[in-house]
């Protein structure tokens, strides 16, 4: 027999090469992310964590890593930064777009980080 459906695990973050960084509504919840909020991402003994740097209205200017709230009105949030992206392309090793699972998230000096499974493209 062959399953129809051999990995059922869903992405949480998707990294294009272009800069397109897209983060699904499970996180965005986690994260609290409102619009114009700026996320950044902080890595640790070899693990990658996703955080938002700057909340909206607590900072002047022009940001990179600013999210919005994509148009189909399910919470999911997107931003284009191609540091970002290109960082984690590079750290997984790979060309064009990764899509990744998300795992826990730990608090730090009232910050919450949300590991990235970056070895891990789905």
């Amino acid at each position: 027999m062959k399953s129809i459906l051999p990995n059922s695990r869903k992405h949480d973050i998707s990294f294009h090469a272009s800069g397109k960084i897209d983060i699904s509504a499970h996180i965005a919840r986690k994260l609290s992310l409102a619009p114009g909020d700026v996320i950044d991402i902080v890595q640790e003994y070899g693990e990658m964590y996703l955080y938002v740097k700057l909340r909206s209205g607590n900072y002047v200017g022009r940001h990179d890593g600013r999210v919005w709230v994509t148009a189909n009105g399910k919470g999911t949030f997107r931003t284009c930064s191609k540091a970002l992206a290109t960082a984690m392309l590079v750290a997984a090793g790979v060309n064009g777009r990764l899509r990744c699972p998300c795992g826990t998230e730990i608090e730090r000096d009232n910050t919450k980080y949300i590991t990235i499974i970056y070895r891990c493209s789905l």
